[in-house]
């Protein structure tokens, strides 16, 4: 996501939480506590007049990344209610994993197909609408299986608008696709955690 608790719509957070069973003493206490930010701007030493924002979520409060976890859970439940993001399987007999959701991060797995990616794509859309979030296409990227031929990735690529990533890339320090050599893929981890341990 861009600039994701700048564009979190109120309204949305409102609905979520209702839709969540919050009670609305509740709500209403935690949206007091989102409506009172206000700002100024500085512009050659002095000091502008204050206004107060209509969207957006204070970074660095306390309670804010509770509440964007909140607007999550729309895109996530909006993932959920999609057939053709069918998930990925670990190992037979475990459940299907459809997406994965780290802060303002988001991992999807899905059927690499026009039906997937337009699928994908009108959740996508539709939660941009509703939430006021806006997804980061420079910084997204799509991994195909190794059995997916190279005009269906092309053609799943240009629906979605998302580069094709080739090479593997790291996410918070660990290898996003690990082959079959998980020790090596993983070393870099634990000689960073016995450098800690030793310091």
């Amino acid at each position: 996501m861009s600039k994701a608790y700048d564009r979190v719509e109120w309204k949305f957070l409102h609905s979520m939480m209702s839709k969540m069973g919050f009670d609305e003493g509740w709500i209403s206490l935690l949206m007091d506590c989102v409506f009172t930010v206000s700002y100024s701007v500085i512009l050659n030493g002095s000091v502008g007049e204050i206004f107060h924002p209509t969207r957006g979520l204070r970074q660095g409060d306390p309670i804010s990344p509770y509440l964007f976890l909140i607007c999550g859970e729309g895109l996530s439940s909006l993932l959920r209610q999609q057939p053709s993001v069918i998930g990925y399987k670990i190992a037979r007999g475990a459940p299907s994993v459809s997406h994965l959701f780290f802060a303002d991060d988001s991992v999807i797995f899905g059927e690499a197909s026009m039906r997937g990616a337009s699928t994908l794509r009108d959740v996508l859309t539709e939660y941009e609408f509703c939430s006021g979030q806006c997804i980061n296409y420079d910084k997204s990227g799509i991994f195909f299986s190794a059995n997916v031929i190279e005009d269906t990735k092309q053609d799943v690529s240009r629906v979605l608008r998302i580069r094709n990533a080739i090479n593997p890339e790291k996410y918070l320090g660990l290898p996003t696709v690990v082959g079959r050599n998980k020790k090596q893929a993983f070393l870099g981890l634990r000689d960073r955690i016995l450098a800690c341990i030793n310091s």
